[in-house]
């Protein structure tokens, strides 16, 4: 009943990232949220979760803020707060992010949520 309820809630989540434009990564360990921006991510790298931070039960969620120039490359990412290990795994990931193309730079607000459940 369990492996049940994860499965479910694996795919729900990965339903949102696929109507958010995303691609969800290993079963369920790190989820996204994407303040609306008018961009739609075109290519995804998901975020290496450390081995002895999952063993551990350690998660968390990391907030960044990303400049997508108007190419769809991303320019620079600042971390807005989260544990530093999770913060080097996303930044390393969301730096080979791609977007749509736009006549401007934007500025995105990710939240990437680390979860050693799954």
């Amino acid at each position: 009943m369990v492996r049940y309820k994860t499965l479910i809630a694996i795919v729900v989540a990965g339903a949102a990232l696929h109507a958010a434009g995303q691609s969800p990564s290993a079963p369920g360990a790190v989820s996204t949220t994407v303040e609306k921006t008018g961009r739609k991510l075109i290519y995804r790298v998901d975020p290496v979760y450390p081995q002895d931070l999952k063993r551990f039960y350690i998660g968390g969620t990391v907030r960044l803020r990303v400049v997508v120039s108007a190419r769809g490359t991303v320019e620079s990412v600042v971390p807005l707060g989260g544990n530093p290990a999770l913060v080097d795994s996303s930044i390393a990931a969301v730096k080979q992010w791609k977007y749509t193309p736009a006549d401007g730079a934007t500025e995105v607000l990710l939240s990437l949520v680390f979860n050693p459940r799954y």
